[in-house]
């Protein structure tokens, strides 16, 4: 009698083992997006995820590198189908830089039909209340597309964002970029205008642009945040870093606004999209001194806040200020492997 009734108690905990296990395997498929989503918030384990991914190795240490990115890249493809098309998951991110010409850029590749454009920046990789929601929040907010159409977002603040690349990565390992630039002391110069718009709202005086982006003593005043991110070689190595060059598409800003047809050409040939945004889908509007958009069932020109009328500003002041951006410009220059028509003087 107490044999059998050992015999049974061995068998209920046999039982019991394997439905826990069965259990517990269930549940680990089921949450494997979840864990793999949660953000690296700590800064033992951001240094940790760096270091990983500086070496090669996977920062998600449960997987072998490859395996986590085949899975990855499935997760980032998977799409959630609703009536009308699905919601992809953007395979292009126009990453910066601002006051660069983001929005131009954004409305000239919105008119090949296999590009759909995200209308609002998201700000999901550099705002953290966002990049806590999660995947599933942010592929929500995309357009309802077709298989073969390649959703694209915008938010130039990615780019200057220690976090972003690595987040990006997290997502699709394989997405493509765009990062757009011009003249750094242009790019100041739009930066500016456009803050003292702002500070004029809020009923703050103006202004002059040399009193903020020059010293008392005539020298840069390096501590203009406004300044740093036309440091474009400071932010580019980190994205460096998480991606290979070849996934990186650099886009002249200043060619963009004088012939936006053959800079949009290059972007195809980047994303290996065929031929369709032609030439003459750009006209140039005098009034507003930039080009617009036009097509069949388009008429379209940049809202009055884009193509704002600089400050004058004295000669000797943009002469320092391309002084002290040359050296950066050609650092940035041999990262790239492209060089700029930008004044040195």
């Amino acid at each position: 009698m107490g044999h059998r009734i050992a015999k049974f108690v061995v068998g209920v905990t046999l039982v019991s083992c394997f439905s826990v296990c069965l259990l517990i395997q269930q549940l680990s498929r089921l949450n494997t997006w979840r864990i793999s989503a949660v953000p690296c918030l700590s800064p033992d384990c951001q240094r940790h995820h760096r270091y990983l991914l500086m070496t090669g190795d996977d920062p998600h240490h449960h997987q072998p590198p490859k395996q986590q990115q085949q899975q990855q890249q499935q997760q980032s493809n998977e799409s959630v189908t609703v009536e009308g098309g699905q919601h992809h998951l953007p395979r292009l991110l126009i990453i910066g830089v601002r006051k660069g010409g983001t929005r131009a850029l954004m409305e000239m590749l919105n008119l090949h039909p296999r590009i759909a454009m995200v209308p609002a920046e998201m700000h999901f990789f550099d705002k953290i209340d966002h990049y806590q929601k999660g995947l599933e929040w942010y592929r929500s907010h995309m357009p309802l597309t077709t298989d073969d159409q390649l959703v694209v977002e915008k938010s130039p603040s990615y780019y200057v964002t220690p976090e972003v690349p690595e987040r990006v990565w997290s997502m699709n390992p394989s997405i493509k970029l765009l990062l757009i630039v011009r003249d750094p002391v242009t790019r100041l110069l739009s930066d500016f205008t456009q803050i003292e718009e702002t500070r004029t709202a809020h009923g703050l005086p103006r202004r002059r642009f040399q009193d903020v982006a020059l010293l008392e003593s005539g020298e840069v005043n390096t501590q203009n945040r406004a300044l740093h991110i036309s440091l474009y070689a400071k932010f580019l190595s980190r994205w460096l870093h998480v991606f290979p060059r070849r996934q990186l598409h650099i886009v002249d800003g200043d060619r963009l606004v004088k012939d936006p047809g053959s800079e949009i050409e290059l972007v195809e040939r980047f994303l290996e999209l065929e031929h369709r945004v032609r030439r003459d889908q750009f006209y140039f509007n005098v009034t507003k001194g930039f080009y617009c958009l036009q097509d069949a069932h388009l008429h379209k020109c940049l809202t009055g806040s884009k193509g704002r009328r600089h400050p004058q500003v004295p000669m000797e002041a943009i002469s320092t200020l391309r002084q002290f951006f040359a050296p950066h410009n050609r650092k940035f220059f041999a990262m790239v492997g492209q060089t700029f028509n930008w004044p040195e003087t």
